[in-house]
Parts: C-alpha cells; structure tokens; sequence
C-alpha cells in the first residue's frame, strides 16, 4: 500500500511543521528540500521523511552527505 510522503520538521520533540512531497518529486528533490528547511532555519534539529512505503527516516542536522545518499538510495 502506497501512502503519501511526508516530511516533518522538529526542534527537539517538539513538532513544528508537517510539508508534504509532491507526488512527481524524487526522494532527492524531498531530500533537497530538508537541506534548505534545516539550513534555513537553525531552531530545527532534526527532520523525518516518510517514504511511499510508511517508513520513517530521520535527518538529523549534522548527518554528511553519505548519510543522506544512504538515505536517498534506500527510501521508497
């Protein structure tokens, strides 16, 4: 079952804001988006990503840029 990707941004466990993905865009442009939120806005320090298969995966604000392409590759 396909269910729609989201992302979800946090400063601590507090949940500040919910973005959905476009259908169209890849996990790299949902990705590109995350960079831009947490580099935007320094309160944020971590972001979660559903993928069209429910699974959540978080980015936190330090991950480098081998986290992120695990994250890419892996994510549905």
């Amino acid at each position: 079952m396909t269910v729609p990707r989201k992302i979800t941004l946090y400063n601590g466990n507090e949940k500040l804001s919910a973005l959905s993905v476009p259908s169209v865009d890849g996990n790299g442009q949902a990705l590109s988006m995350i960079d831009g939120e947490l580099s935007r806005n320094p309160i944020l320090t971590h972001a979660v990503f559903r993928d069209r298969d429910g699974k959540e995966w978080t980015i936190e604000r330090h991950h480098n840029f081998f986290k992120k392409l695990m994250i890419r590759l892996m994510a549905k």
